[in-house]
């Protein structure tokens, strides 16, 4: 699924959760319309066979504005480049081979308010409707 699809189904919606099963190496986020005690969640993303993944600056209200696909690591790669560089101690060799396979996907998530994340999968992700 492209980026401006993605942006059409999950763009200004509130992620709720986010489920990480490392041993499947599976991802799922949930969104929906509004966080409120009686408003679920009405969509979810799922990412299957996992490969990386960086969460960081989590809040209370989290909403993602523009969903960036690529499949080019050279095109992901410099668009994350601060953070490349901040773990180039830290992300062992293999692991760092491994993202530049190729016919990878690589997620990277905008946010109008919360959390900054990206996901890079063998798989395309899923969209389930809750």
């Amino acid at each position: 699924m492209d980026g401006n699809k993605l942006n059409e189904e999950f763009g200004d919606l509130f992620a709720y959760n986010l489920s990480v099963n490392f041993q499947n190496k599976v991802t799922e986020i949930y969104y929906g319309e509004y966080i409120t005690e009686n408003a679920p969640p009405i969509k979810k993303m799922i990412f299957e066979n996992v490969v990386w993944q960086e969460f960081s600056e989590f809040d209370f209200v989290n909403i993602f504005n523009v969903i960036e696909v690529e499949n080019s690591f050279e095109v992901f790669f410099n668009s994350h480049l601060r953070y490349f560089n901040r773990m180039k101690n830290y992300i062992a060799e293999d692991k760092m081979n491994a993202m530049k396979m190729p016919d990878l996907f690589y997620y990277t998530f905008r946010q109008t308010s919360g959390f900054n994340c990206f996901i890079i999968t063998k798989t395309a992700l899923r969209i389930e409707f809750l």
